[in-house]
């Protein structure tokens, strides 16, 4: 049963951590931002920074260059 709950909490936290920075890309247009960039905006470790900023990409919200340069694909097109 622990593991659960701890399994619902990390969940949740990620959950959380992808809407917060999306959310920032949002209310930021033009937010251009490199992993190191991000890692101090957010306050998280480089792998976990670049694990949520590469599941924003591969979800279609994110951009990611050569450089390893991340934005935010504008306007965000939403289905009617």
């Amino acid at each position: 049963m622990t593991n659960n709950i701890a399994a619902m909490t990390t969940t949740h936290r990620i959950e959380d951590l992808v809407m917060r920075i999306e959310g920032e890309f949002l209310d930021t247009p033009g937010l251009m931002l490199t992993v190191a960039d991000a890692q101090r905006r957010f306050g998280l470790d480089e792998i976990t920074c670049e694990a949520v900023l590469d599941a924003l990409v591969d979800s279609v919200v994110l951009f990611k260059t050569r450089d390893r340069v991340y934005g935010r694909f504008f306007p965000h097109v939403v289905a009617a």
